[in-house]
């Protein structure tokens, strides 16, 4: 196999994003001829290995049931109880009096913590059990994009110098970026954080920290599944995670913004526990005696980076971080990955049985490029207000449910494919254009009106909107009640962001009133813009109570409560 001149489909890196796609595109087309060029050899390290292990219903979805791995993951990795969100209160010495926003038990939609070494050496086993021609220890020296005779891949293997031919060239190979630095097709994103992070010998259990506070203890259906989520710690400028794994390792990073928190400060372990002990000091006081128990550190500054183009008419491909890559926050990673492995299983499939992939190709292109933005936007110039629990409340209230509103619920549903995907798009789009403006507003209005949250916060009550969205997930739609859902998502969205946007415009000098019709696709925090945004005119205009009650109820998407109400 190792001197075979040509294949149908070269993926460059064997990593989660390679190994899933190669799997994709055998269990789609047994036949087709995969190669997949891995730079590592032998099994992997567990727990020790990458980040990118939380997922979210739609990269769990793909992993699980696209993908076929669902009793490896049930078997070998922790279920997850969700994201969860701890706002800062005082100096951070007792967890319990923080704004704490995450679900009372595990989710409906069943998603994971994965230990990716474990993962990816399963994938390993998949993948070559299904007949793709795995090759570890490849150097790609470089590749030359030939769509008329096949593209080439330069590579050396156990000290030979080798090349292949492939009618289709797919770029797996992460932050390599082998294609887009070959193109010259990155973009630079305003998005700059850095992060650093490690994992943990004998996890860490936070709900430990509240351990004698039994009225905190009882907000949860059951003590103890805290520490299956992905816990977040936050703070003005910075998050912190803490990710337990199935090898009995918890992954813990930190991410920051350094216009509020200089690279210097976390550019090592001696300064993250400095930096920690400043910040969280639970977490450092949890950390305490157990240096010997850290299992790698590794840091990285500005992490996001953006890029032209994912799918090209001359048949190459980016996929997982070849790509794009945004912010581990809402742990998104492994959803580009579903996204962008089955478009382009779905363009190799059509392209080797003969069809024309012109439409679907630049279709699934646009689709990604828009599905990103709208993932950037939602942690773009946002962490100066993560420590403003006025603003952060209803912004991870609103993010939560727009991520289920469209591309998610599509994904879980089945539907992520080109018809489907064509038939509700303008809906989408009306979701992306929608965020655009409420993150906007976010923005400004952390800059109007800030809070503080001594504690001890009372429990949060999640708005109808928020809950039904997730429950959505699981409920088994035809096509045409798909479609409606999905319409009427769009509905609540628009009546989200007329309140959000009411209670925001409090801080103005003047604001409109109550009753006072506006366009939710022209909000915004500027009245001198107003009149020219369409802010009174339009197809859909709302009053706050119209809002209200279409959204069945707009309280819970806000703060006021856990801070008036708060001890």
């Amino acid at each position: 196999m190792l001197d075979r001149p040509s294949c149908d489909v070269v993926v460059l890196g064997g990593g989660l994003a390679g190994l899933t796609l190669a799997i994709q595109l055998k269990n789609a087309r047994p036949q087709t001829d995969v190669v997949v060029l891995d730079k590592r050899r032998g099994l992997a390290p567990e727990a020790a290995f990458k980040v990118g292990e939380s997922t979210v219903p739609t990269g769990a979805h793909y992993f699980a049931e696209i993908v076929g791995m669902k009793e490896h993951l049930d078997k070998f990795h922790l279920q997850k109880n969700g994201l969860r969100f701890f706002q800062p209160a005082g100096d951070n010495s007792d967890l319990t009096r923080r704004i704490e926003l995450g679900s009372l038990d595990f989710p409906v939609h069943v998603n994971y913590q994965i230990d990716r070494g474990r993962f990816e050496n399963e994938l390993t086993r998949t993948a070559i059990d299904l007949g793709v021609d795995l090759r570890q220890g490849c150097d790609v020296s470089g590749v030359t994009l030939r769509p008329e005779t096949g593209h080439e891949v330069s590579f050396a293997q156990d000290g030979a110098e080798r090349t292949l031919r492939s009618r289709w060239l797919v770029d797996a190979a992460g932050r390599a970026g082998v294609i887009k630095r070959h193109l010259g097709i990155g973009r630079e994103v305003a998005h700059t954080i850095d992060a650093s992070w490690f994992r943990l010998a004998g996890g860490i259990d936070l709900e430990q920290w509240g351990a004698d506070n039994p009225e905190w203890l009882s907000r949860m259906r059951r003590t103890g599944i805290r520490q299956f989520s992905t816990n977040h710690l936050m703070g003005d400028g910075y998050w912190v995670w803490l990710i337990p794994l199935g090898s009995d390792h918890v992954s813990v990073g930190i991410c920051t913004d350094p216009r509020l928190h200089p690279y210097e400060e976390i550019s090592d372990f001696d300064r993250v526990l400095d930096w920690l002990h400043r910040h969280e000091p639970q977490l450092a006081r949890a950390m305490a005696g157990r240096t010997g128990d850290v299992a790698d550190f590794l840091t990285v500054r500005d992490f996001a980076f953006g890029v032209q183009r994912v799918y090209s008419p001359d048949r190459w491909a980016l996929v997982g971080e070849a790509g794009a890559f945004a912010d581990a926050f809402y742990s998104p990673g492994s959803d580009m990955i579903a996204y962008g492995n089955t478009a382009t299983t779905d363009l190799v499939v059509r392209d080797l049985d003969g069809q024309d992939v012109t439409e679907p190709l630049e279709f699934y292109n646009d689709f990604h490029l828009k599905t990103f933005a709208f993932v950037l936007s939602k942690v773009e110039d946002h962490y100066p207000s993560f420590g403003n629990p006025v603003v952060m409340v209803p912004k991870l209230s609103w993010d939560r449910a727009l991520n289920h509103f469209g591309v998610v619920l599509l994904f879980v549903q089945n539907r992520f494919e080109y018809a489907f995907l064509r038939s509700v798009r303008a809906d989408i789009d009306k979701l992306y254009l929608l965020n655009e403006r409420v993150q906007q507003l976010f923005r400004d209005w952390n800059r109007l009106e800030r809070g503080a949250a001594p504690g001890p916060a009372p429990a949060h009550a999640v708005a109808k909107a928020v809950r039904d969205s997730a429950t959505e997930l699981v409920v088994e739609h035809s096509d045409e009640e798909l479609r409606a859902a999905v319409a009427r998502n769009v509905e609540v969205a628009e009546a989200m962001a007329v309140g959000l946007f009411h209670r925001a415009a409090r801080n103005l000098a003047e604001h409109p009133a109550p009753d006072v019709p506006v366009n939710p696709y022209a909000i915004g925090l500027n009245p001198g813009d107003w009149r020219a945004d369409g802010l009174f005119d339009g197809e859909v205009l709302l009053t706050l109570a119209q809002a209200d009650e279409i959204a069945e109820g707009l309280r819970g998407l806000f703060a006021d409560p856990l801070l008036t109400d708060a001890a």
